[in-house]
């Protein structure tokens, strides 16, 4: 079942830093916005820089990536992440 999660209080340092905490997991974002559909993970993000926010909609995990983590996990550890640099989960 895909999950969202959005965040707030991300600041455009901090999602700067989730992305290339992300890239070392093997998940690229290119700019504010986009899809991801890598190594089994799928999902569509949209951060908004004003308004410090990220949100992560139809986030799923598939083969290979469901080896290692699952939805669950996956948004734990950018929740980690997202924390680590002052920002919050809102959802």
């Amino acid at each position: 079942m895909a999950r969202q999660v959005h965040f707030t209080s991300v600041s455009p340092d901090a999602f700067t830093q989730l992305k290339d905490k992300l890239k070392q997991l093997g998940l690229s974002l290119q700019g504010n916005e986009g899809n991801i559909n890598e190594k089994g993970v799928k999902a569509k993000y949209n951060y908004n820089p004003e308004q410090q926010s990220l949100q992560i909609d139809d986030l799923s995990v598939g083969f290979p990536a469901s080896m290692m983590v699952n939805e669950n996990s996956l948004v734990q550890r950018m929740t980690q992440m997202v924390e680590e640099y002052g920002g919050r989960s809102a959802s």
